[in-house]
């Protein structure tokens, strides 16, 4: 017979527990009055389970969560609970997983702080999450991200799309605006390095970022950069040591830049080949540019063109490779733009390898700072950088209008369309009206545009400042121009100089020379005017004083065939007397009167009663000649000395005592003597050249001697020599002595002796040094020993041939 019994579980376990509890708070006498009535703990305990057991079998049959939180909630003490929490927390786990959202699993770590699956569930949470929130994401929802969830592990990446962002345009501007809005980003440190690397100032980095991470770093190498390092052999490769001879880079080079071997390094990071390649190092030896290319070119800003299988690219030191390599040519356009040619077809692309304009333009010229010309099939048009980057520009075949173009200074630029032609601003602005023809006016004032046969001058706010010019002449005063029958001059400023009735006019200074029949007009700035109706073959000569202008003429009669001095208004202060006559800059007067030159005063009074076979001036000086000996002159300081040295003399930066020495020649010897002992001084050598303000070299008994003349001291002696002197101003004598070269320095005297085959200075003017080379022709061995400037060999080197070409600057 079936049992239709209907008990509770649930009132069954209150029940139960409640008699548990009586139990433990009962007597010994209840407890023997309960053990009669077959009641005792362990039936109690029993039931309880039994209880238990049926509650949870029930749970399992449903397999629901929520039964399996009831059977937590309401059989605390159960020995089922363990089992039930680890079914709960897997159940609601699948469940998560099948919805597989950020929610789903956002939820169970709520609910389930405990279990098992949460990590796995905060995993996928955090993966989730981010690509939900961040898909196409623009800058402000990815810090929306970053501040929602701030232990992400997809943080750094976050952080790095923010940084792709704010840096896509490649500017200095870019990265500035990155580490000001976003100090605390895993990017910082990187955007950083960036500028450093960019920047010119590498100095300012530090100052303007002292929390940098890696300023450590990059200040030793800055540091380092202050001293050239140089290629040298080791085991057969290339390694690179300091000035002191020390080893300071070696990775195992099979050779470094040609360049280097010359001059060292002094640049932060350095160009060298391996076997797969070649690639970029900085001067402690990490790597900027992997050795993997053909070759690389370095542009401004921290980039560099690299080649891979014939194709080129741009590389990003220490960062990445920006563009692949892909293309035939590249040019750099901007920061943030490139030129890419593929076969004879040219494109542009980002830095990021987007690409601006298809790759089907004939040309691409830079024709200002923020404008590029474009040619497509044969046409042109003109775009901003601006423009092409933010791809709003119309690549159609309709828009390239213009026949042809032509740069103008300032990177102003005029386009040609429909045969007329109009000036551009650096900006892309149409400036002026169409024109026949439009070129630069000399001296920066503008253009000169035409218009059938005549010419304007317009200034560079595109005002007419000169109207109706006919084959204008420029010059560096101002305009002339013909026009009506009539010579016109203008200034540069438009101001008109006269109209003259004139064969021809011309400059001559700030005067205006008008001829009309064989006859000169001179028109002076100042209002006057001389007819030089008598003269021919003159000159004019203006002499401040003070704060007054004197205008001198000199000129040649017409009548008497022989030169005259003229004031400005024509009268004469010299007479018609002399067959040859110049007025000088300072105010004097070199005439020839007979057979002989005189000097006078402006004023026509004879200064030296003397005649000279020649007088001429330099320099403030006048040079004397008389008989085939020369002497000299000085207005400054009245100082003279008569005619008796054979040829022209020379003023020296020497001091002897104190007094200025000059350099002359007597009876074919040459000297050095001052204005004081002329008369007395002694000429002994063959030949005498200055050296510097203590020495000269002079040639006695065949050979070149260095002497001091202050010290009358012999400081070198050779068959031959050179005077070297470097780009950065650093001076040094390279000797010859019996076929062998020596070096001798300014500051230590000789620090190399003729034993060598030759001698260079590969250093700079602070660090010195000196590469000597031999060869022992018999052993095909190359020595070359490095040498400072104190004479030290701080390194030396014994190369076969193949060694030695890897470091030979020739």
């Amino acid at each position: 017979m079936e049992n239709s019994f209907k008990y509770n579980l649930d009132s069954s376990y209150l029940h139960l527990q409640e008699a548990k509890l009586n139990w433990e708070n009962a007597n010994e006498q209840t407890h023997a009055l309960w053990v009669k009535s077959y009641v005792h703990i362990d039936s109690i305990s029993y039931w309880l389970n039994r209880v238990e057991k049926i509650a949870f079998e029930e749970s399992m049959s449903s397999f629901k969560v929520s039964d399996f939180n009831d059977y937590i909630k309401k059989y605390p003490e159960a020995t089922y609970i363990p089992r039930a929490i680890e079914l709960k927390d897997s159940l609601s786990f699948e469940i998560a997983k099948e919805e597989h959202s950020y929610k789903s699993y956002q939820e169970f770590i709520k609910n389930h702080p405990e279990a098992k699956q949460r990590d796995l569930a905060q995993e996928q949470y955090e993966i989730l999450v981010y690509h939900s929130k961040t898909k196409d994401a623009d800058e402000h929802a990815l810090n929306r991200f970053l501040l929602e969830h701030p232990n992400n592990k997809f943080k750094s990446k976050v952080e790095g799309q923010i940084y792709e962002l704010r840096t896509e345009n490649k500017s200095k501007s870019d990265y500035l605006n990155f580490i000001r809005d976003y100090p605390n980003s895993s990017k910082i440190d990187a955007a950083i390095t960036h500028l450093w690397y960019s920047s010119d100032n590498k100095d300012s980095i530090f100052i303007n970022y002292p929390t940098w991470k890696s300023i450590s770093y990059y200040q030793s190498l800055t540091l380092a950069e202050k001293h050239t390092i140089y290629p040298i052999i080791q085991d057969g490769k290339v390694s690179f040591m300091n000035n002191k001879g020390e080893v300071v880079l070696n990775d195992e080079f099979l050779k470094a830049k040609k360049i280097y071997n010359c001059n060292g390094v002094q640049t932060p990071y350095i160009e060298a080949e391996k076997e797969s390649g070649y690639g970029v190092i900085d001067r402690k030896g990490k790597v900027l540019i992997p050795f993997e290319y053909e070759s690389i070119s370095f542009l401004p800003e921290g980039l560099a063109v690299v080649k891979k299988q014939g194709k080129y690219g741009i590389y990003a030191l220490n960062e990445e490779q920006w563009i692949p390599c892909m293309y035939d040519q590249i040019m750099q356009i901007s920061n943030r733009l490139f030129g890419v040619r593929i076969k004879n077809r040219w494109g542009i692309i980002s830095a990021d390898g987007v690409q601006k304009f298809p790759v089907e333009a004939g040309q691409l010229i830079k024709i200002a700072e923020n404008t590029l010309l474009i040619m497509k099939k044969g046409r042109w048009n003109y775009f901003s950088e601006d423009a092409i980057f933010n791809e709003q520009i119309n690549t159609a075949d309709s828009v390239f209008k213009y026949e042809s173009y032509k740069s103008l200074e300032d990177q102003w630029f005029s386009l040609k369309e429909e045969g007329k032609w109009a000036v551009y601003s650096p900006n892309g602005e149409k400036w002026t009206d169409n024109y026949d023809l439009i070129k630069d006016a000399p001296y920066k004032q503008g253009w000169l545009t035409q218009n059938d046969t005549l010419w304007q001058l317009l200034n560079y706010d595109n005002k007419l400042k000169i109207d109706s010019l006919l084959l204008p002449v420029v010059k560096e005063q101002g305009v002339i121009s013909r026009w009506k029958g009539k010579w016109q001059a203008y200034s540069w400023s438009g101001d008109s100089l006269g109209n003259y009735v004139a064969d021809t006019i011309a400059f001559d200074g700030n005067t205006i020379v008008a001829s009309k029949g064989g006859i000169d007009h001179l028109y002076f700035k100042n209002g006057g005017d001389l007819l030089l109706k008598s003269y021919t073959n003159w000159h004019i000569q203006k002499i401040q004083r003070d704060s007054t202008e004197e205008i001198f003429i000199g000129a040649k009669s017409k009548r008497y065939k022989k030169f005259a001095l003229l004031n400005e208004k024509g009268n004469q202060i010299m007479t018609s007397q002399f067959t040859d006559l110049t007025v000088t800059p300072n105010g004097f007067v070199i005439a020839k009167y007979g057979n002989w030159y005189y000097l006078y005063t402006t004023k026509g009074k004879r200064f030296f009663q003397e005649g000279y076979s020649n007088i001429y001036y330099e320099g403030e000086t006048f040079v004397l000649k008389k008989n085939g000996k020369y002497g000299l002159y000085i207005p400054k300081t009245n100082q003279k000395i008569a005619p008796q040295f054979d040829s022209k003399l020379i003023k020296s930066t020497i001091k002897k005592d104190g007094v200025p020495q000059w350099l002359g020649s007597k009876k074919g010897k040459k000297g050095l003597f001052s204005f004081t002992d002329h008369s007395t001084a002694k000429f002994y050598y063959e030949a005498i050249i200055l050296f510097d303000s203590t020495s000269v070299f002079i040639r006695e008994d065949n050979m070149w001697k260095l002497l001091d003349i202050e010290k009358n001291d012999i400081a070198l002696v050779c068959d031959n020599y050179k005077i070297k002197s470097s780009e950065d101003g650093f001076t040094w004598i390279l000797y010859q002595k019996n076929e062998q070269y020596g070096a001798y320095s300014i500051k230590y005297g000789n620090v190399i002796y003729p034993e060598f085959l030759s001698i260079q200075n590969i250093g700079s003017r602070e660090e010195p040094l000196f590469l000597a080379k031999q060869f022992i022709k018999q052993a095909k061995l190359y020595i070359l020993l490095y040498i400072n400037e104190q004479g030290n060999v701080v390194y030396q080197s014994f190369l076969n041939e193949s060694e030695f070409n890897l470091v030979d600057c020739y």
